[in-house]
């Protein structure tokens, strides 16, 4: 039996070599691609250039990490930069960054970080795509932050899927989605009462929330949307 995998296009020929390096036979199926946005990219080393010792860097994803390399775009190293998630720090780590992580990689995670407690008179920089939860933006600034978002990059669903390899519905054990929006595409591209039918493992309370509101019956929750961390959880499930 196979896990099938919903992630962002450009991260599946990885993901599903990781899977099968651990043992687990996994098909990824990108339904999301990401596009550059020119314009917040050229506008952000000055919006950096602005930041005391005592700002913030947010960045939200592994896209934003990738494009900031990329670009060669360098963050200021005296600002407080913190992460979302295990993959998103290793990234920016491996640029050089010290980088601070939530113990639970989510906006409530961060916001739950005694650092980010007291901000009157602070900037904060979040490095995101467009779109997506406005939550951590609003709650900064009711403590106090001078918020600039640099959207940087948008999501683009793909109208045909592309899979790793050729698959049938009867070869699946289990599903992975990565984000809501991984969720609310395959609802729009496949049937809705097979996808209902299979267990599936996803990377947040929020996700969890929205697989419920689309009638899937058994939700596992992974630590985080990394695949060592998926690859664990999938192997947990299908051990028992």
């Amino acid at each position: 039996m196979t896990l099938l995998i919903f992630r962002p296009e450009q991260k599946c020929a990885i993901s599903a070599t990781r899977f099968i390096a651990a043992g687990l036979p996994a098909i990824a199926v990108g339904l999301i691609d990401t596009q550059a946005c020119e314009a917040a990219l050229a506008t952000l080393p000055s919006i950096l250039s602005t930041l005391n010792a005592d700002d913030s860097i947010i960045v939200t994803s592994t896209v934003a990490t990738q494009l900031l390399a990329l670009r060669h775009i360098r963050l200021p190293q005296q600002v407080n930069t913190y992460a979302v998630g295990a993959s998103t720090a290793q990234g920016l780590i491996e640029q050089g960054y010290q980088v601070i992580v939530p113990s639970a990689p989510t906006t409530e995670g961060l916001l739950a970080l005694n650092e980010l407690k007291q901000l009157t008179g602070k900037k904060v920089v979040i490095i995101k795509g467009q779109g997506g939860r406005q939550d951590l933006a609003q709650q900064l600034t009711l403590r106090g932050a001078a918020i600039s978002l640099a959207d940087i990059y948008q999501r683009i669903k793909i109208a045909t899927p592309k899979a790793t390899q050729q698959w049938q519905a009867e070869q699946i054990r289990c599903i992975i989605a990565t984000s809501g929006e991984m969720i609310e595409s395959a609802f729009e591209q496949f049937d809705p009462k097979w996808l209902q039918s299979l267990p599936w493992i996803v990377v947040s309370p929020r996700t969890e929330q929205i697989a419920a509101k689309f009638g899937i019956n058994t939700i596992l929750l992974s630590d985080d949307a990394s695949d060592q961390a998926l690859i664990r959880r999938a192997k947990e499930f299908l051990e028992h």
